[in-house]
């Protein structure tokens, strides 16, 4: 402990720990239909890039025919 600085009470210390303040915080505000539409096209369109680049790649992972 540094010199000069107050002890605190263990009590004081475990009460802290207990603490829970009775302040709720705001609610949270529904999304709009078009936030909701863009996140189901953002998504739509990383799943259609994903299945692209797996279908265009597929062939160059095959062993060539002799």
């Amino acid at each position: 402990m540094a010199h000069g600085a107050e002890s605190v009470p263990f009590a004081f210390i475990a009460e802290a720990e207990r603490y829970q303040s009775n302040v709720t915080p705001p609610a949270r505000e529904r999304r709009s239909a078009k936030s909701v539409l863009a996140g189901l096209l953002i998504a739509l369109l990383v799943v259609a890039a994903l299945t692209t680049a797996v279908l265009v790649g597929a062939p160059a992972l095959r062993s060539p025919a002799a």
